[in-house]
């Protein structure tokens, strides 16, 4: 009988050893992050860097997004669409990658940190190539042959 509570009491003690280990690590992993977020405030190269990552962000957002459709619309079986599609996206690709160019020469020029003056961050901009990615959405969906619901596929299984 002694040597299950011995057994158990050893048990106990090695998991509140290891509950207070990784509260303690945790704890320790937490101030060390706050201190080298709080180093990387007073390191002025830091804040030209994020502010270059933000506004590089929608630009590769909407640059993968397209890509994407881009990709997928070969397998369209509209030709017309197919090529509606290419040549939107092709435009969107351009004027993207345009307005990446301008807002780095622009950064660079006078490093700014307000996104308000980029191009990448215009409201009519980012509103116009997400209801593009819409509108193509919809062409396409409305061009291609009427999905058979489950019920439907249910109904020809059953009847063969």
């Amino acid at each position: 009988m002694e040597d299950k509570f011995t057994k158990y009491l050893q048990l106990s003690n090695r998991l509140i050893i290891i509950l207070v280990s990784f509260v303690a690590s945790l704890l320790l992993l937490l101030y060390g992050l706050r201190l080298a977020f709080g180093l990387l405030d007073r390191i002025p190269w830091f804040v030209y860097l994020f502010t270059l990552f933000i506004i590089m962000v929608p630009t590769i957002l909407f640059i993968g997004v397209f890509l994407i459709y881009f990709s997928r619309t070969k397998k369209h079986p509209a030709p017309f669409v197919r090529y509606l599609s290419w040549s939107l996206f092709l435009v969107a690709l351009i004027v993207w990658g345009y307005f990446l160019v301008t807002d780095m020469i622009s950064f660079f020029r006078t490093a700014s940190q307000e996104i308000g003056s980029y191009h990448s961050y215009s409201v009519i901009f980012l509103a116009g190539s997400v209801a593009l990615i819409f509108i193509v959405g919809i062409i396409q969906a409305l061009s291609t042959a009427k999905e058979k619901d489950w019920m439907e596929k249910r109904k020809e299984r059953l009847q063969h």
